[in-house]
């Protein structure tokens, strides 16, 4: 009899364990959710979700290990949700044109297509572009949202979450815990070819609003803890109505 009743109390307690865990994943879901709600509304809210295209001109820094190694003008053109062309060097010299699967490069006035771990590298960088997460990954299906807590980095107090779809992919998003303004990305860039799996961050500052939008002027890349690249932009255009060519 004894022995029953410490079975079932066991029992009950596992219950409520996992009743408690469900309940806590609910609620972090639904924080996180309300968050990133804030974000976009941050961002420019119907603005920002209804950007047909985007025109970004600026400057770009590249560096090995915090060592820069170069700087180049650049303009790039996105027409969501797939279609980009970036263009590097004062007469477009290097150029990346991607459109889904379909992808080419033009260095030097030569023609060529990007070959498969270009184009894989292209959309693992879609598949973690801030844009691209909060006007479409963040509705896919099987997505799951977890609330990760305040914490500060260098730009001040951050509120994090982060989000984990159906292959385990995992990508954290903090933002200013004032005015809920995207401020720092983390997630695992896969490896390809020769290159190996690495931990990335970006952080993005320097706001300003376009067309009632919000676009962060700068950003930095870091990989594996080190500094990879800067972009600092002079000038964004929206929805021109940019041709699918």
């Amino acid at each position: 009899m004894q022995r029953s009743i410490l079975v079932l109390i066991c029992l009950l307690s596992q219950v409520y364990l996992i009743q408690a865990q469900a309940d806590y994943l609910k609620e972090a879901e639904t924080k996180a959710r309300d968050l990133l709600k804030k974000a976009i509304e941050a961002m420019g809210g119907e603005a920002y979700l209804n950007i047909q295209d985007v025109q970004r001109t600026g400057k770009f820094y590249q560096f090995t290990k915090d060592d820069l190694r170069g700087a180049s003008p650049f303009q790039s053109f996105d027409k969501f949700p797939l279609k980009q062309r970036f263009e590097m060097g004062k007469k477009a010299e290097i150029v990346n044109i991607n459109d889904g699967d379909d992808a080419w490069k033009i260095e030097y006035k030569v023609v060529k297509n990007q070959s498969p771990e270009e184009i894989n590298l292209y959309k693992a960088g879609l598949k973690h572009s801030l844009d691209h997460i909060l006007r479409e990954r963040i509705n896919e299906p099987d997505m799951k949202f977890r609330y990760l807590g305040k914490s500060r980095i260098d730009l001040g107090e951050v509120e994090c979450v982060q989000l984990i779809d159906k292959d385990n992919d995992r990508v954290k998003i903090c933002l200013n815990a004032s005015n809920f303004l995207p401020a720092k990305m983390e997630f695992k860039s896969p490896g390809f070819g020769k290159r190996w799996p690495t931990d990335d961050e970006r952080i993005f500052y320097n706001y300003h609003e376009i067309q009632n939008v919000q676009m962060p002027f700068s950003t930095v890349r870091l990989s594996n803890g080190f500094k990879a690249s800067e972009f600092h932009l002079t000038a964004v255009k929206l929805n021109q109505g940019l041709p699918d060519a």
